[in-house]
């Protein structure tokens, strides 16, 4: 059972929901869905040029906005490089922060107001260099030319045509991939549904027993703000729990929860949305859950019985073996 206790504003939320439908409103939108496919096709052809980079581009992409598990490819693959004494930087585009066109290195003391929580929480879970930019083509000539890097990986940045790439890695969900089918702003799609067919490397974001090809998320555990101890998910299956966050897709994340028999009272707050210790006053003494992208915005919080779940991707092995291939010409791996 799901309590949904949503945050966003109605407006926001109606039209959300009817990114995976069609309504009225969506059928008035798509006389601006076609100036947008025109702008979008003028830029592609502008400024997507064939231009060598002195490091490799990888760029890890969506066709849709919202989540589809970018950034927890983006550190799986970070840390499958690295494994193998590879250097790598990674490309944040610092969405929602406070001058997103400023270049910044993510360091200890950055904040999520300053880089993102994408940007810290790929730092904090890899040893690579991230740096935050809105503009993709910028962080990227500040990276080749001030550290010795192998690869550079752009977490998102499908549509930016500036940042030439050698590799393009697409993201798919498993459940309503193109919602309802529609460009912006009638739909959650970028790009026309057909361009799928121009990129050779798609992965499934998934549910654990799929037999489609991708990743899917390894809800196991969950670790206490109070003092970093882990409880086993298994532990809290049968109870009440709270589960606030601020992230852009939390369907599968409720998906998974709800097969462990977990009762959630969820707590939906926009992307990237700053928690802060009101968002977490409840009159019970219900668990508590978010996700680790949702922690790094609360490290100085000490709540009881308030407990983050660690991004973890498990990959399919066709997947690796896939990737690989591709990482062997590119990289020499």
């Amino acid at each position: 059972m799901v309590l949904n206790k949503s945050k966003l504003p109605t407006l926001k939320k109606f039209y959300l929901y009817s990114l995976d439908n069609i309504y009225i409103l969506n059928i008035l939108l798509i006389p601006l869905s076609l100036i947008y496919i025109t702008i979008n096709f003028l830029k592609k052809n502008i400024q997507l040029k064939r231009r060598i980079n002195t490091v490799p581009v990888i760029v890890i992409g969506n066709l849709t906005v919202g989540g589809t598990g970018k950034t927890s490819l983006v550190i799986w693959l970070c840390n499958y490089l690295t494994s193998r004494s590879y250097n790598v930087g990674v490309i944040s585009g610092g969405y929602k922060t406070i001058n997103p066109r400023n270049l910044e290195i993510v360091n200890g003391a950055s904040t999520p107001s300053e880089v993102g929580d994408e940007a810290i929480l790929i730092s904090k879970k890899t040893k690579c260099i991230v740096c935050k930019c809105k503009d993709r083509k910028k962080a990227y000539e500040h990276l080749a030319k001030n550290y010795t890097l192998d690869a550079i990986i752009s977490d998102d940045g499908l549509t930016h045509y500036k940042l030439n790439r050698n590799l393009n890695i697409v993201i798919v969900k498993e459940t309503k991939p193109f919602g309802n089918g529609l460009v912006l702003p009638a739909g959650p799609l970028r790009e026309l549904p057909s361009s799928i067919k121009y990129y050779e490397n798609i992965i499934f974001n998934k549910n654990k027993k799929s037999n489609l090809k991708g990743f899917y998320y390894d809800v196991s555990n969950a670790i206490s703000l109070i003092d970093s101890s882990e409880i086993d998910i298994f532990d809290i299956s049968g109870t009440t729990v709270h589960l606030v966050t601020a992230i852009a897709n939390p369907d599968l994340l409720i998906k998974d929860l709800e097969r462990l028999n977990i009762d959630l009272i969820t707590h939906i707050y926009p992307d990237h949305h700053l928690l802060n210790k009101d968002d977490f006053k409840f009159k019970d003494n219900y668990k508590v859950l978010m996700t680790e992208k949702d922690f790094v915005k609360c490290v100085n919080f000490k709540l009881e019985n308030t407990y983050y779940l660690p991004t973890k991707i498990v990959v399919d092995n066709d997947i690796k073996i896939m990737l690989n291939d591709k990482l062997l010409d590119l990289l020499k791996v």
